[in-house]
């Protein structure tokens, strides 16, 4: 479960950017909402969301100085600002109180996916187009379990089914093996933390479910085509 939250002071622009956000996560996300800067603090430290969407220009606190406050308490908290003022001051004005990308309004569909693909990992917002009951079960388990040692049994255990028939049905329903999607969402959440944070590469490893740092190193490089120190060294330049 990936927790949301939206800041946005206009009720049609909230409204329309929690609906799109539900319409792309589904059950895997939970979307919180707070109308101004107080309410952000407020929210954030409640329910300490993944992800915090925020307007800029908002009533009785701006979402800069919310920004501000919310990074103190929950500097792991991702915050992406979202504001109709094409300004280059405002975007250096969010990076400096931590925000990790400045988009401006109205946000395209493109734009959203991509924010979400780079956040929570692609398999969230891929194979929208195979999308069923078992799809959106399957996406979600694995969302809850990447990060551990896990096999197609575990899965297949949970949803009732034996392994023969849960790998079939995985395939015929997503177009893709059970081991597809869940290298998938490991090396996008492998790629994220790559790119965001100083962990070392068995550190991250770890963290996406790999126990062998070396295993994680050669299926890092099988399915990216470098290895891990690369694909940082590659997106610092």
């Amino acid at each position: 479960m990936i927790k949301i939250l939206v800041v946005e002071d206009e009720v049609k622009s909230r409204e329309a950017l929690v609906n799109r956000l539900r319409n792309l996560l589904k059950e895997e996300g939970l979307i919180e909402t707070a109308e101004n800067g107080n309410q952000a603090i407020q929210k954030a430290l409640e329910v300490q969301p993944a992800l915090i969407l925020m307007d800029i220009e908002m009533p009785l606190m701006n979402g800069l100085d919310a920004a501000s406050v919310i990074a103190k308490h929950l500097p792991e908290t991702d915050i992406v600002f979202l504001t109709a003022y094409n300004s280059f001051d405002y975007a250096v004005e969010a990076i400096r109180v931590g925000s990790r990308d400045y988009l401006l309004k109205p946000v395209s569909e493109n734009d959203l996916r991509e924010l979400l693909r780079k956040y929570t990992g692609e398999v969230i917002v891929e194979h929208r187009e195979k999308d069923t009951p078992f799809a959106s079960a399957l996406y979600a388990w694995l969302r809850s379990h990447y990060t551990q040692e896990v096999a197609l049994e575990d899965a297949a255990t949970s949803m009732g089914m034996s392994g023969a028939y849960f790998s079939r049905k995985v395939k015929a329903e997503t177009g893709r093996t059970f081991l597809d999607h869940l290298t998938s969402i490991r090396m996008d959440n492998a790629k994220r933390r790559l790119t965001t944070t100083d962990m070392s590469v068995a550190d991250i490893g770890r963290a996406v479910g790999y126990a062998d740092a070396n295993y994680f190193v050669k299926a890092f490089k099988r399915t990216e085509g470098i290895t891990p120190g690369e694909y940082r060294a590659s997106a610092q330049q």
